[in-house]
Formats: C-alpha cells, structure tokens, sequence
C-alpha cells in the first residue's frame, strides 16, 4: 500500500478545473453586487431563483420567529428537547472553549508591559442553507461560538421561497437568540453580507458550490471560516468491530451528498467483507438509495492494510472526520494529527460529533485539515497586540532600534526612536 497512498488520496481529492464555470458566473456575480449593490442582489434571486421580492420585507419579523418557535413546540415538541439538548452541549462547549483563549501581559525592565488581548469581531454573516436541505445542528454551530465570542453584530441570510422562509430555520434561530435574518440567498447574498450595508467583517456557515466559491473569492475582502468541500470520513477498524455499525457509519457520511467521501482501513479482511456485504443490503433498502449509490460508486472504498500503512494514509489524505473504531484509540491518537476531528472507540460515531457532543461539527474538508481547525469561538476572535513602553524602556530600546532602522535605510524610524530615547534619559 505505501506506493499506492499518493494514488489513493489523489482519487478522493476534487479537480479544480471542474469548477471553472462556477468561479467565472460566481466573479460576475460579486462584481455586479459590488457595483450595483441590493439592485443586484434582487435582480439575480429573480433570475436563478425565480422570485420577485420586496427590498422592504427582506428581513424576517421578530414575530414571525416567535411564532415559528410557538408552532414547532405545539408540532413536535420531542424535536424542541433534542434542539434544546443540542443547543445546551454547543454552548457548554463553546464556553469552555472561550475559558481557554487568555490575554497575554510580559514586563518588561523599565515598568513597561508588551502583550496581546483576544477581541471579538464587530460583525459576521452567516449563510443559513436553506435549498434542497436545512440543518439547524448547523445553524446552532455557526452561531453558538460567535454569541460567545461576543461578536456585536449577527446577521443571517437563507434562501428565499415562494412559501415563505423555512419555519426549522426560524424557530432554531428562535430558540438561539438570532434575530436578523434576512431572506436571501446564493452567492448573491454572500456578496450582500461582504459588500452591502451589513459589510461584515467574516462570512461562516455552509452552502453549495456557488456559496462555497463566493467565500473563497471574497477572501482579502473580508474572513471566511472556510471553503468548505464534500464531507469525508474515515474509519480505522480492528477485527473486533462490528460489521453492522461500521456500514452505518459509511453510509451516514455518504447520504449527505454524491460526491461525499466514505472510507473503511482494517487489517481484518474478513471484517471488510462482511462490511461489504451489509453495505449492499443496506443500500437497497435504504430510502436514500439513490445517493448512497452515487457517492459509494465514486468516492467508497473498503482498504485492506496493516497500522502503519492505515497511519500513513490517514495521516496524507487528512480527512474531516476520522473514527477509530480500535480497542486501543490512545495509542493511535499521537499519530494522527491531519484530521479534522477524531472519534476514539467504538461508542463515538460521528453521528454523535453532527448531533451535539459538543465540539463544532463545521470542519475543514479537501485535506485543509493539515493546516486548518475546526470552527468554534476563536474562528470569531481576533488577537490585537498591545506595547506599553516606560520612558526607561524607551531609552533601553532606542540606540538599538536606532541602529536597526539606519540599517535598513528608514531613516525617519530611526528619529523617532532617538527623540523618545532622548526624552527618557532627559527625565532620568
């Protein structure tokens, strides 16, 4: 397998070429938002999504999301106690996240401190999927970490509809405190979010191709948290695990999407047939059939190899999520660093991580992982450095700053520090 690694990660991986079409119409779209602003943004919701609307009732009422919290507490009220258990986890998570980022204050000699504070983002915008599927464990991960971040200003968009906004959507948002949502969508409402009156400082939040390319060019622009690609998994297996639980975690990842990624590595080859076997009975029966079908054919394997090779794999391909269903997870822990989440032993499906465990589920994909993290309170924070100098510090400083700067031919840098060395020594 080692030579067939690089293959292997090459197959799962997407060709950027395939999206040329899309980054042409999505750099129209920004450049006619960025002209034209709100005209623009209407004008192509009339054109791709079929819908007139009204610039003075974009925003959803306040009332309207109470009342759709009302209604689904009336409808469903089990649904309301696994958003609301949901929700509790995010948060108690998100806090404890918070708890962890710390200011930093150094003395320095002469009384004087240097440092760094970590400040919330003034404002974000939030793209609330709302097309062929809508998420609210999605909703509540892309807003719960900001809210405790202390972000000023939340503003959400969601794809319009004849019928009027999702009601899931309104009453998740309900039930999280968010209330400007604004009824837009595509990549002309990630435009409006960069370019119009929100004008915000960072876009989070999921969406097809088009949402997905917007973000990625309106970097520089403004932050985005990622660029987010199909989802993967994959699952490192020992013998001892279950043949059943194993097909459906697969095919969990892999009724997300056609191009979602589902991988199984084990030295067990027993274990990968019966896995194989369960997956094809499975499949048939499934009401998601037709899915599972498309992303199994085209991004589904079941690999037969040994630790070190499954290790080197992992480890290459970066995956967004990584189970390992092992009776020993600790030990393969330290050597897998590339993936975006782990899930240690048999009990922690990613089910579990989608569902509110409590860390983000929103996680770098497309082998980012190597260098990217998950979402979660930081990815709405910024560190701002602080310099407090004494006089005494200063002139410590200025002859070598003044040296420094000459050397580098800036020659006012080097005044600057000789006036305030200068002073100091005068007042000592």
């Amino acid at each position: 397998m080692p030579g067939e690694i690089s293959d292997l990660v090459a197959r799962l991986s997407r060709d950027a070429e395939v999206e040329r079409d899309t980054q042409e119409r999505v750099a129209k779209i920004l450049a006619d938002v960025h002209q034209d602003g709100l005209d623009a943004v209407l004008s192509y919701t009339e054109a791709l999504d079929g819908l007139k609307l009204d610039p003075s009732k974009l925003r959803v009422p306040s009332e309207a999301l109470t009342k759709a919290l009302a209604n689904l507490r009336s409808e469903d009220p089990d649904l309301i106690q696994a958003l609301e258990s949901l929700i509790a986890n995010v948060r108690r998570f998100a806090e404890g996240q918070r708890r962890c980022i710390s200011d930093l204050i150094l003395d320095l000699p002469g009384g004087g401190t240097v440092g760094e504070r970590w400040v919330p983002l003034t404002r974000v915008g939030l793209y609330v999927p709302g097309g062929r599927a809508f998420y609210p464990s999605t909703l509540a991960m892309t807003v719960i970490p900001a809210q405790v971040a202390g972000v000023g200003r939340i503003v959400a968009v969601t794809p319009p509809k004849a019928e009027g906004p999702e009601p899931l959507v309104l009453a998740t948002a309900a039930l999280l405190g968010l209330d400007e949502i604004y009824t837009l969508g595509g990549a002309q409402a990630v435009a409006w979010l960069a370019f119009g009156e929100p004008m915000v400082d960072l876009i989070a939040g999921p969406g097809n191709r088009f949402v997905a390319e917007a973000k990625r060019q309106l970097q520089g622009r403004c932050g985005i948290d990622s660029v987010a690609g199909p989802t993967e998994l994959l699952i490192i297996a020992d013998g001892d695990a279950d043949a059943v639980v194993l097909a459906e975690d697969l095919l969990a990842q892999a009724e997300h999407d056609p191009d979602a990624a589902a991988v199984l590595v084990s030295d067990n080859q027993q274990l990968l047939d019966q896995v194989a076997v369960e997956l094809k009975v499975r499949v048939a029966a499934s009401p998601r059939r037709a899915i599972l079908e498309q992303s199994l054919s085209a991004h589904g394997m079941l690999i037969c190899a040994a630790r070190e090779q499954a290790i080197a794999f992992a480890e290459e391909w970066a995956p967004e999520h990584l189970e390992l269903v092992v009776g020993d997870p600790g030990t393969w822990a330290p050597f897998l660093t590339t993936a975006g989440a782990l899930f240690l032993g048999p009990y922690s499906g990613e089910a579990f991580g989608d569902y509110g465990a409590g860390p983000n589920h929103v996680l770098p994909t497309s082998r980012t992982a190597r260098y990217s993290s998950p979402l979660g309170v930081a990815t709405f924070l910024k560190r701002q450095s602080l310099i407090h100098l004494s006089q005494a510090d200063a002139a410590a400083m200025a002859p070598w700053v003044q040296r420094l700067a000459r050397a580098e031919g800036l020659y006012h840098h080097a005044k600057s520090a000789e006036h305030r060395g200068d002073r100091g020594k005068q007042r000592h």
